[in-house]
């Protein structure tokens, strides 16, 4: 893919995110996609996995959450973008409860291109930061991740 179709791509996948549009997320990503959560260990793998994050960790969580993309830098096939991630803890993640809080942090995004769509996402940002200003435990975060990942790796 060219620079120009895979910005177009990107741009309808971050529409569709602020549209809270789950289908039209993963229309924007190959259907053996993955959503990857550096900040927490955490990987989801394939269009059912990445569903179940976006609906019910991401949105559920933060039904505000809006990255404010600030730049963006082309590779062979890749996309890397970053800017300000913001959003207020007002639902359950990974099992905690919302804190209430609002938060602002750095973000950055690194998106490969496979068969002219989207293969995933890797998604960095400060947890200790986003946890501090929204008010979540950041111990209980890193403990209810580290048990997902358990699991994943026992089921897996």
């Amino acid at each position: 893919m060219d620079t120009t179709e895979m910005r177009r791509l990107f741009e309808a996948h971050r529409e569709a995110e602020a549209a809270r549009d789950i289908d039209g997320i993963l229309a924007t990503f190959v259907p053996d996609c993955f959503l990857e959560t550096k900040a927490l260990g955490l990987r989801s793998e394939g269009g059912d996995a990445v569903r179940a994050a976006y609906g019910q960790q991401y949105f559920t969580a933060f039904p505000d959450l809006s990255p404010e993309d600030e730049g963006i830098a082309h590779g062979d096939d890749v996309i890397t973008v970053w800017g300000t991630l913001r959003g207020t803890s007002r639902g359950e993640w990974l099992g905690v409860p919302p804190g209430g809080g609002a938060f602002e942090v750095p973000f950055a995004n690194v998106v490969p291109f496979r068969d002219g769509l989207m293969a995933g996402e890797a998604i960095y940002f400060d947890l200790a930061t986003l946890c501090e200003q929204a008010g979540i435990p950041l111990e209980r975060i890193r403990s209810a991740a580290a048990a997902r990942r358990a699991g994943a790796a026992r089921t897996g």
